[in-house]
């Protein structure tokens, strides 16, 4: 209601303004009628010519034409493009001897199968252990469209997420530090393992690389009494890793 009030009484204002303003404005009637004295006509001289050239009237002088005052733009801040931070390589280690070659069934990978390690398939695709159970590894296979990515190359950071979302659900899963590889990345990682009731640190890397339209993933886990063999196993399975 309060704010109608004033509207109103803003609008009597604008409007009575306008109106005193117009009567102020409107010039005043000129009076009618003669009023006034009787002027005689001037006489002429006859000896001035009949024709008289006409009196030159000053001309106005052309008004200066407006300038535009210049506009001051500001100032055009140049777009540097910010390259990556590149990762540290991963540390390099003697390779371990191999048997052969893990041949995917659906064809999606190939990982070379340490020398007397056991093969094993595992909920669609394999684990590969060692004879006295401290060191171990499997390998996924994600298609790029799962993670939202279409053609092109597949970023690090990319690759690091699709390792964490895979193996997420592992005991007090958690990813550390991370280094580059031919191809991708090699991810630090820790978490427990549990087995009748008996719980053990257990730890290793996660090789993450971009194979065509699919991303490979090899964890390799191990005990603490296999640590030792982490790298070595790193580095003969980052070789042989490929589509099939």
């Amino acid at each position: 209601m309060k704010r109608r009030w004033l509207i109103g009484c803003f609008a009597i204002a604008v409007f009575g303004f306008s109106a005193i303003s117009s009567m102020a404005q409107t010039p005043a009637p000129s009076p009618t009628g003669a009023v006034g004295v009787p002027v005689a006509p001037i006489p002429v001289d006859p000896s001035l010519p009949a024709n008289r050239p006409p009196i030159p009237t000053a001309s106005p002088s052309p008004s200066p034409s407006p300038i535009a005052s210049p506009i001051a733009t500001p100032p055009v801040v140049p777009i540097v493009p910010t390259a990556p931070p590149s990762l540290p390589a991963a540390p390099s280690a003697p390779t371990l001897p191999v048997s052969g070659d893990y041949k995917d069934p659906n064809n999606r990978f190939v990982v070379a199968i340490l020398k007397d390690y056991k093969v094993s398939p595992l909920a669609g695709t394999v684990l590969i252990e060692a004879p006295d159970g401290h060191l171990a590894y499997t390998v996924l296979a994600q298609p790029q469209s799962q993670l939202g990515i279409v053609g092109g190359v597949v970023p690090n950071e990319a690759l690091v997420t699709a390792a964490q979302n895979a193996f997420r659900q592992g005991e007090n899963f958690q990813t550390g530090q991370v280094r580059s590889i031919s191809g991708g990345v090699q991810i630090d990682w820790t978490g427990n393992l549990t087995i009748a009731g008996n719980t053990q640190p257990v730890g290793g890397v996660i090789l993450a690389r971009q194979a065509n339209d699919s991303i490979l993933l090899v964890l390799i886990a191990a005990t603490n009494a296999g640590g030792d063999r982490v790298l070595g196993a790193a580095s003969t399975l980052a070789n042989s890793l490929r589509v099939s």
